[in-house]
């Protein structure tokens, strides 16, 4: 007899998620993570003083929001610690170096497009038309994202037939250079929607990233920002004690080696130190491809056509140069006054600055003149620090290896010191060496011991290429969340729609439920 009816490897927010709505349907299901602690890249810990919590990686949850599974789970989670305080009115401050007030994000599009008029009346008529266009095809775009993809031609057979539609699928084979130069004309306001696409770690050039400013700008207005009360590791500690409470084992500190087969079909897991467990009804693989597919099965019991596929899949050579700090007071920013009221904000200079980051980057030097990432969470919640205090993150893209031959762990804390802290002053007024606390920095190495799927830091479950999206996500013919094997499926970033917070697991759990009868089939088309 199968010791568990499901057993999942790893456990990151999207195991956790998958594992919920399979325990839903009374089905004994294991979680086994290899840290000490549950969450992947959502997790918060205390690691510069004590009672400052940090979101050491994901931090800002938008697209969870969009999840309608998830959003049929969250009333259940609010029972087992999960709070989310939402940004009713700033969401995302884009301050200015240069000139002007910088631009603030609201909630209110009204408000968004009047700081956009600041620059370029032209540029905030063309921000308040896509975010008009997201109404026509809103269902379909979650639709899409939760659920397995679609062949790719169905987007063109949808687009083809009329003249907007062909229109539309022009723009969304551009690069997102490209879609900002076609649309803004302002430089500044072009910075300022640039930096935003390329938040996922996608390059400025990549063709077909365009089609994501139909949903990205539209999607923060309709369904805004929110973070957990106590840290974004709130809702995978939620999810750990949800499942716990409905019969489901979460098993922290054991690392998974090896998948068992017996025949054509997954049947269990086997831990690093040797113990084997059995599962009678599925094993789902939360693990990049590489730990999944290279190292967890023994030679030739995989198909070698799909092993070379795998092989191929790239994760990127864009990383983060990170500082998490403990500060006395949260940072004041130059130009408009409700920039101090965003506990999140992008920086990115101008269009030429944006471009000589990506030169030293493609060229493997640190980035000289760096566009900054920075979130003050504790300013909305406060209690993320002792009274009075505040925690700060800032990070930027770097890229996975120096041509320096230079070690980015022991290059890290240098470079934060006397380039990034530098540039944020060239935003602030108070970021003086006397009001910070403490400091922690994480580079690649860093991000890449902390949770195996960062592979050599890179935080995105891999590269949003056109040739590794929807349907070819993470290989052609297996972007329906099943495996090579009969009961073995997948989930996490590395499958559609990608990283970031999410909760895509819910998308696998509804296969498995499918599979096993537990639910009716939808007219998704699956491949």
């Amino acid at each position: 007899m199968a010791d568990y009816d499901v057993i999942i490897a790893g456990g990151g927010h999207n195991a956790l998620i998958c594992a919920c709505v399979l325990t839903q349907h009374d089905l004994n299901v294991l979680v086994v993570e290899r840290n000490d602690w549950v969450g992947g890249g959502v997790i918060t810990r205390e690691v510069t003083l004590p009672g400052f919590k940090h979101d050491l990686f994901g931090s800002s949850h938008v697209w969870i929001h969009l999840n309608p599974d998830f959003q049929k789970l969250k009333p259940e989670l609010e029972k087992y610690g999960l709070k989310y305080i939402w940004s009713e009115d700033q969401i995302t401050g884009h301050p200015n170096k240069y000139e002007g007030p910088g631009i603030v994000v609201y909630k209110d599009v009204d408000k968004t497009c009047a700081s956009i008029a600041e620059y370029s009346k032209a540029d905030a008529r063309r921000y308040r038309e896509i975010y008009d266009e997201f109404g026509e095809i809103q269902d379909g775009v979650i639709k899409s994202m939760f659920s397995p993809p679609a062949p790719p031609s169905y987007l063109y057979q949808g687009l083809e037939n009329n003249p907007e539609g062909l229109r539309r699928l022009r723009d969304y084979q551009l690069s997102s250079r490209q879609f900002t130069l076609d649309n803004f004309e302002n430089d500044h306001v072009r910075a300022f929607i640039l930096g935003w696409a390329m938040a996922p770690q996608t390059l400025p050039d990549q063709l077909g990233t365009a089609q994501g400013f139909y949903v990205m700008i539209p999607s923060i207005h309709y369904y805004g920002q929110a973070i957990p009360e106590g840290g974004s590791g709130m809702l995978s500690e939620s999810m750990k004690r949800y499942i716990e409470a409905h019969g489901g084992t979460v098993m922290t500190g054991a690392t998974v080696r090896k998948f068992l087969v017996d025949g054509q079909s997954c049947n269990g897991i086997r831990l690093e130190d040797g113990t084997e467990i059995t599962a009678s009804r599925g094993v789902v693989s939360a693990l990049d491809p590489y730990q999944t597919f290279l190292h967890g099965f023994d030679d030739g019991v995989l198909p070698s056509d799909f092993v070379d596929q795998v092989r191929r899949f790239t994760f990127g050579n864009v990383t983060i140069a990170r500082v998490h700090y403990a500060l006395h007071e949260a940072p004041q920013f130059k130009g408009h006054p409700d920039i101090d009221q965003t506990a999140f904000q992008r920086m990115f200079g101008t269009m030429a600055d944006i471009d000589k980051q990506y030169n030293e980057m493609a060229q493997g030097i640190a980035p000289s003149d760096p566009f900054l990432w920075t979130a003050a969470w504790s300013t909305m919640d406060p209690s993320r620090a002792p009274e009075g205090k505040h925690t700060l993150i800032m990070d930027t893209f770097v890229p996975v290896d120096l041509a320096s031959g230079e070690d980015w762990e022991a290059k890290a804390p240098d470079y934060i010191n006397n380039t990034l802290l530098p540039q944020l002053r060239n935003y602030t007024t108070n970021m003086s060496d006397d009001n910070i606390m403490a400091q922690y920095v994480e580079s690649g190495p860093s991000l890449a011991r902390a949770n195996l799927c960062f592979y050599k830091g890179v935080t995105t479950g891999g590269e949003r290429t056109l040739a590794q999206m929807g349907a070819f996500r993470p290989v052609p013919n297996y972007a329906n969340y099943r495996g090579p094997l009969k009961n073995l499926y997948l989930t996490g970033p590395s499958c559609h729609p990608g990283g970031g917070i999410s909760g895509m697991g819910t998308i696998a759990a509804q296969e498995i439920l499918l599979d096993l009868g537990l639910r009716d089939e939808d007219d998704d088309f699956d491949f």
